[in-house]
């Protein structure tokens, strides 16, 4: 009787069991899985946040989602940086459901998205600091072969000798390291013993966004971006295949002084310009294609002057499955170019170069880029980046250089939704092995090793906080003598902690103040420290002593967007306050019979200012209208001018008068772009206006007639630019003319820019 009880029992208990364990299996294959996609490109959408009852996650690598929960309805809410949230109702049953979301490109300007604020997405309108953004139209409307151009047009934003310069961080300083750092696609692209940049390996033909950070971002970037970046985001492929080309030729009319001009007047003898690019973009099952190409042949208004350059390059990507990318970008960059350092004379000769001061070279470049993504059960993203970057430039004076860097950086993020945290970390290497005739052919080497943390915490729906931190190790290796220097070990080093912190603040629907604190650090290039050479009778001289440069930059500002029948856009101001300690100023110097540039530090500077963007579009009718515009006031000063012996006997004005004012900025600078598209017909165009250079270095004017040229010439400079286009079925024609009131004008002492000129361009859609 017992035995029959128990196997009764254990035949309901074995009942109850599988009763309970098919509910579980039910319940757990219950849910909603789904795809998130970007409705222009078709492109997976990684880390756009889901949310369905009181579950939130976030896409991964392949934009996929998936929740296991009980049947019922429920409301599915999807958003994602840049693009319009959706929520959609949702009946979940007894199985796996697939929900699949298309969300669309907002059109509000304000949620443009960036990443170069904080490593990941995040709009215009929630950042801390100051970001502008330049979409490819304007590369292609504008015929933009050299990046530069279109940098020029960014309120805040000047391209002096090829160094970018934001809101007077930076002056004219030739060969020194720049301030201001260069990315392309989130990888730094300076040429690292020299500190500058290279705007020729920036593949035009291919971009899909420019983002122009102001202020200084030390914590993630590092000592190169002390007063501010500019991110070159490359396209991508898509999922339909995409093949572009153009072909361009351009002329250089006729100067405003026909005293300066050296060429003929007929249009076969006039300065000119060809160029052709093609970029071919294709998805290939889980493979992602990018392949593009560049050819240029400059024959310059300058004498002599000339490049005829190639760059080819290819972006790989391969999705290994749902969680892991891997990929693998490569440029190359090689041709042979010729310019000269200074005019020959202010008059007769300003297209000509002084004597000994031209040199040539021919210059192959490349670099190979490796990466990795990962996300992991919990939704981190981990990302692992890498480059290998060689350069060999065989330069005519003694001047040839090549030099080898590495650079690696582990990144990690984590969304914490349930607190509304963001933590951004990572580390990096970037060595770099340099040797040139420059350097006395010996072999030097720069280390640099860091990690960083950034926070971004939303307390609410108003306010977001940033807090940021940095530890850098920067070091130069050399032998013992160089040249007559004796530097103890081979080894000069130091390390720094640099904080940063800001704060958004969402008014109203469409008003955001901000206010942010940065530290900035930007240590000597090698260049700077072991240069020693001769360009047409000046010398550069090299400066073992040379100190890094340390301060802060803080800003606060208020983006007002603006909504006024068809009008929609925004308006930003900007104040802004940085302070550099022991700056880095390349002077002009005499030592013994010699006279020539040598980096130095200069003392303490305080750089004040403000800047006004006014950015937006409409329509007339249905015709879109769009600008971009903004003015920029600086005050930038010594902090100690009346005691600094060094700054009072090197600086020169106009009047003759000496001013505390840094040398090589400009008081103003206002710029405006328009463009209207009417059914197929484009029209547009551009006004700079920059006032004069207060104050340069005064042996300088002495050459060349330069400080005679300023005396004469002390209103600064109003340029005038225009474009339109016509847009056929499967190609487009452009005509661009710039400079177009053949306006005379210098961005630097002793070199003219160009006259008048026209272009003609071609784009073909074929595919």
């Amino acid at each position: 009787m017992v035995r029959k009880s128990i196997k009764k029992m254990r035949k309901h208990l074995l009942y109850f069991l599988l009763v309970l364990i098919s509910n579980v299996i039910v319940a757990q294959s219950s849910g909603v899985t789904g795809l998130v996609l970007g409705m222009e490109q078709g492109e997976p959408l990684i880390g756009a946040t889901v949310k369905i009852g009181d579950k939130g996650t976030t896409t991964e690598s392949d934009g996929r989602f998936k929740f296991l929960i009980s049947p019922g309805s429920y409301i599915l809410e999807v958003s994602y940086i840049g693009y319009v949230s959706q929520s959609i109702e949702v009946t979940v049953g007894q199985n796996l459901m697939n929900q699949d979301i298309n969300l669309e490109l907002s059109s509000e300007i304000l949620e443009t998205a960036t990443v170069t604020g904080s490593r990941h997405e995040k709009s215009i309108a929630r950042s801390p600091v100051s970001i502008n953004v330049i979409k490819p139209e304007l590369i292609e409307n504008t015929n933009t072969v050299r990046i530069v151009g279109l940098l020029d047009k960014i309120p805040g934003v000047q391209i002096n000798d090829n160094q970018a310069n934001i809101r007077g961080g930076s002056g004219w300083s030739y060969g020194a390291g720049s301030r201001v750092l260069l990315l392309i696609d989130d990888i730094p692209a300076l040429q690292v013993d020299a500190g500058r940049p290279s705007w020729g390996d920036i593949p035009v033909e291919n971009i899909s966004q420019i983002e122009v950070l102001k202020g200084a971002s030390s914590t993630l970037y590092g000592s190169a971006a002390l007063n501010g970046i500019i991110n070159i985001r490359t396209g991508y492929a898509t999922s339909e295949p995409v093949t572009k080309a153009n072909v361009s030729y351009t002329n250089y009319f006729p100067a405003a002084d026909q005293r300066k001009q050296w060429w003929d007047n007929d249009l076969l003898g006039l300065p000119n310009r060809y160029s052709a690019g093609i970029v071919h973009k294709q998805k290939f099952g889980k493979l992602d294609v990018v392949a593009n190409g560049f050819y240029e042949n400059l024959k310059s208004y300058n004498k002599d002057a000339f490049e005829k350059k190639t760059r080819l390059s290819a972006n790989l990507k391969y999705r290994v499955n749902d969680k892991i990318n891997i990929g693998l970008n490569t440029m190359t960059n090689f041709g042979t170019a010729g310019d000269f350092f200074l005019w020959n004379n202010a008059i007769t000769g300003a297209y000509q170069g002084l004597d000994g001061s031209f040199s040539e070279r021919d210059y192959n470049r490349f670099y190979v880029d490796p990466f990795v993504s990962i996300y992991d059960k919990k939704g981190n993203r981990h990302k692992i980046l890498g480059r290998y970057f060689f350069i060999d430039n065989n330069n005519s004076n003694n001047q040839s250089n090549s030099s080898k860097t590495i650079y690696g950086e582990y990144q990690y993020l984590r969304k914490l939704e349930s607190i509304g945290l963001d933590l951004t970390g990572g580390i990096v290497m970037h060595n770099t092995r340099s040797d040139s005739e420059l350097f006395g052919d010996v072999v030097l080497k720069a280390n640099n090793y860091a990690s960083y943390l950034e926070a971004d915490k939303k307390f609410n729906e108003k306010l977001t906080a940033t807090f940021g931190i940095r530890y850098e190790v920067n070091e130069h290796r050399t032998p013992e003598v160089v040249r007559n220097d004796t530097i103890p070990g081979g080894r000069l080093s130091e390390g720094k902690f640099i904080l940063r912190t800001g704060l958004n603040y969402k008014i109203a629907k469409g008003t955001f103040m901000r206010a942010s604190w940065g530290q900035g650090y930007r240590y000597p290039t090698i260049t700077e420290r072991f240069i020693e050479t001769a360009v047409g009778g000046f010398f550069i001289f090299p400066n073992v002593d040379l100190t890094s440069e340390t301060g802060w930059t803080s800003e606060w500002g208020i983006k007002q967007g603006v909504r006024i029948g068809s009008w929609e856009g925004f308006v930003d101001l900007a104040l802004f306050w940085s302070q550099y300690n022991n700056m880095t100023e390349f002077t002009f110097i005499q030592q013994d019979v010699k006279v020539g540039f040598q980096s130095q530090n200069i003392g303490d500077v305080d750089i004040k200012g403000f800047e006004v963007n006014f950015i937006g579009r409409s329509k007339i009718g249905k015709h879109p209208i769009n600008i971009l515009s903004g003015y920029t006031y600086i005050i930038p000063r010594y902090r100690d001018f009346e005691n600094n012996t060094a700054v009072l006997e090197s600086i020169s004005t106009v009047d003759g008068e000496l001013e505390n004012f840094l040398k090589y900025r400009n008081l103003h600078n206002f710029k405006i772009d328009i463009e209207g598209t009417f059914n197929k017909f484009m029209v547009g165009m551009s006004v700079n206006y920059t006032s004069h250079m207060k104050t340069i270095d005064n042996l300088l004017g002495v050459f060349g007639q330069i400080a005679l040229y300023r005396d004469a010439n002390k209103d600064g400079f109003l340029k005038w630019d225009a474009r339109m286009a016509y847009n056929f079925k499967h190609f487009k024609i452009s005509i661009v003319g710039e400079n177009l009131l053949n306006t005379e004008y210098t961005l630097r002492p002793g070199l003219l820019e160009a006259p008048r000129n026209a272009s003609i361009r071609l784009d073909f859609n074929l595919q």
